[in-house]
Order: C-alpha cells, then structure tokens, then sequence
C-alpha cells in the first residue's frame, strides 16, 4: 500500500465531510468504509435551525477617535448625573462606580446596571435589571447612541427606567452627545 492509499483525498465538498461527521457518530464502523469505498454521496444534511437569530452586526463608520470623544463624554456626563441623584435619594444600598470603561450602578434591591465601552464595536453595552442587554451605536442623525433592534435611545430608556425606579421624573442629560464634548 503506498502513502496515496492511505490518504485517498476525497472530492466531496467540505460542507458534506461537516455533514458526514455529524452523521458517522450513529453508525457502525463497517458501514462507514463501504460508504467511503462505494463514493456513494453523502446523506442530505438537516439544515440546523437555532432559537434566536444571529446578532444583526452593523460596521459603524465613525472615526474611532470620535468614538473615544463621545464615548468617554457620554460615560462622564452619566457619572455626574448618578452621583448627584444618588446624592438626592440618600439611600446607603445606592451605588455608583465608574472604572476602565465600565460604570456599575447598584440600586439595590431594584439591581445592578452595568454599562460599558465596546471600542472594538464602537458601541456602548447596556445590562439593565429590568430590559436586559443592549447595544448601543452612535447615530450621528440623532447625536445620540441608538439600539439598531427598537430604535430606542440610551438615554430614552436609562430616563424611564430610573424614574420608574425613583418614583419621579429622571433625566441623565444625556442626548445632544456631540455637544458634551469638551
């Protein structure tokens, strides 16, 4: 038997060879060589379907320095605006820090939000107690960072949700992001 024996290369495509891995774990050895002696093609493979559909990727153009500019200004200005509602409410279990890109806010009982500077993306990461996680892209037609699935602003939703949460009217100041640049 010479080496070209040993590693007969087959013609099949490689999504059938996926196909037939998937498939040549229920089935006996000996079958499996005749299949591969026999060329016969492989069975139809089920397409797989999954439960959720792939993230919606969106490439933004913004330059990435100003994604750094409005970024950073955005993180700042909700600092600020937390640190002084949290002042307000006087609640010890009331917590803001912000450090390398990631601001938490515990509020207690109601949860934790964790927001974050996604630079590779140039996007800005929600996960809120009550909607869960989001992706935010800058949208420089309504200077503000935007989820692509609802069309729902940052500060749109961080506004209702804290005011649903303080019992009165909440706003971070955080829209007009092109403006907070200093």
């Amino acid at each position: 038997m010479n080496l070209r024996q040993v590693f007969k290369v087959s013609a099949r495509p490689v999504s059938a060879l996926r196909c037939a891995s998937r498939l040549s774990a229920s089935r006996p050895l000996h079958v499996l060589s005749q299949l591969s002696r026999t060329r016969i093609p492989p069975p139809s493979c089920p397409r797989r379907h999954y439960a959720t559909p792939p993230p919606q990727v969106k490439h933004s153009d913004l330059p990435v320095n100003l994604y750094h500019q409005y970024s950073d200004a955005t993180m700042e200005k909700m600092l600020e605006s937390l640190e002084n509602l949290l002042d307000e409410a006087g609640d010890p279990e009331y917590e803001v820090d912000y450090g390398s890109g990631v601001l938490t806010l515990k509020l207690g009982s109601h949860g934790t939000y964790v927001i974050n500077k996604q630079p590779p993306n140039k996007q800005i990461w929600l996960s809120s107690p009550f909607s869960g996680p989001k992706r935010y892209d800058y949208v420089p037609e309504r200077d503000d960072w935007v989820y692509a699935r609802d069309g729902r602003s940052l500060s749109e939703l961080l506004n209702q949700e804290l005011s649903d949460v303080f019992e009165r009217e909440v706003d971070l100041g955080l829209a007009e992001v092109s403006t907070q640049v200093s």
